[in-house]
């Protein structure tokens, strides 16, 4: 898929709100987000992508392909954050299903910002991409990721195993988008 414009990014992109924007990852903050997974908590993470293939998709961060986006979580002008949508080799989604995942610094956690920038996505996943549904999945002892989904709008829809694991699946539908999910 080519990107819907001549900037290289796809349209509505970056996504500003009240604090945050989500645009492209610049090339010099792959390696910092390399680095971030390597270090992530198994209970977010529970498996290490393949290198050169994660340093290739942040380079075409803010293009949408095959499902797939990566955008920083960008407070002035800094990088807090890293917020995607992907789709598992194993479990394909429904067309029009976007499924997000997102990780902030932990020295920015606890301040709203997850909540803003899974709302910015949401919305521009809803408005822009032709998303029918947005999920995620996390783990049931992620409070915080879980407090993020329920004051974004999301409900429970159910659990999935994975990777040998239980997981919460959270769940935003266009229409309950449209009535009434809280801005960012």
């Amino acid at each position: 898929m080519e990107p819907r414009n001549p900037t290289g990014t796809e349209e509505g992109i970056p996504v500003t709100g009240s604090r945050l924007a989500l645009r492209p990852l610049r090339p010099e903050e792959i390696d910092e987000q390399w680095q971030a997974m390597v270090t992530a908590d198994p209970s977010g993470t529970p498996s290490l992508p393949d290198e050169a293939r994660f340093r290739a998709r942040l380079r075409r961060s803010g293009q949408l392909v095959d499902g797939w986006i990566d955008l920083a979580i960008d407070l002035d002008g800094a990088a807090i954050g890293r917020i995607q949508t992907f789709v598992h080799e194993d479990r394909p989604l429904p067309a029009g299903t976007f499924e997000v995942g997102v990780r902030l610094r932990e020295d920015q956690r606890g301040k709203g910002y997850g909540r803003e920038a899974v709302t910015l996505l949401t919305g521009w996943l809803f408005g822009h991409a032709g998303a029918q549904a947005v999920q995620a999945h996390t783990d049931p002892a992620n409070v915080a990721m879980r407090t993020v989904f329920d004051r974004a709008g999301w409900t429970v829809s159910g659990t999935v195993t994975h990777y040998g694991r239980r997981w919460v699946t959270y769940r935003i539908t266009r229409p309950e988008w449209e009535a009434g999910s809280p801005a960012g």
